[in-house]
């Protein structure tokens, strides 16, 4: 199989689109289509982002490797060995195995019987079903000023808000930053109410 199909078939796999994949990449969605025909080729970082995103390896892509090493759901009889492990699910997050009460404990306290799960759960969850999030340390605030763009992560326990407000931004001036949805944070206000990166969870544009 060519590369280029390779990626067609992980991103079907995946059960992302042409238009999620350019979407999670930064990219157009013409991109992902002339890679996936084969009239262009990614670069190699490139193609890192894309074998993360899509679960598979970079040598899977590149035809080295007949592997498809994506990330599988761990069976209900699985669950009892895995005591006091971490495990995902995509609706309730993370959550951690009790298998002498034959549960799964969320983090908000909930708690449900292995015989009443109604979803995939993780021992690592697919890159495709993770948000992007601020990758690498913090900038200091003296860097933020000078570059063209970042990506902010808002300092918030509102799950909601910080899907809303995270994403990438620009300085507009000394006092301010601001995405192109007219979000803004304040530079007073950083550290408290936001830190920004220089990328994302998927790598840079």
């Amino acid at each position: 199989m060519e590369p280029a199909n390779r990626i067609t078939q992980a991103r079907a796999d995946s059960g992302l689109s042409e238009k999620e994949l350019a979407e999670k990449l930064g990219v157009d969605k013409t991109t992902v289509s002339n890679w996936e025909s084969g009239r262009r080729q990614p670069s190699l970082e490139r193609l890192m982002q894309i074998a993360g995103l899509l679960g598979v390896s970079a040598a899977y892509l590149l035809g080295e490797d007949d592997r498809m090493p994506h990330t599988e759901p761990v069976g209900a009889a699985m669950l009892p060995a895995l005591h006091r492990m971490p495990v995902w699910s995509k609706s309730r997050g993370w959550a951690l195995v009790n298998a002498i009460r034959q549960q799964l404990v969320y983090a908000d306290g909930i708690m449900e019987d292995f015989n009443a799960i109604q979803e995939p759960v993780y021992i690592i969850p697919p890159a495709f079903a993770l948000e992007l999030r601020g990758y690498g340390p913090p900038l200091g605030i003296g860097d933020v000023l000078t570059r063209k763009r970042f990506w902010v992560e808002p300092v918030t326990s509102d799950p909601d808000l910080a899907r809303e407000l995270r994403g990438w931004y620009r300085p507009r001036n000394q006092r301010l930053v601001e995405n192109e949805y007219g979000n803004r944070f304040y530079m007073d206000t950083y550290g408290a109410k936001w830190l920004a990166f220089e990328s994302n969870i998927g790598g840079r544009e």
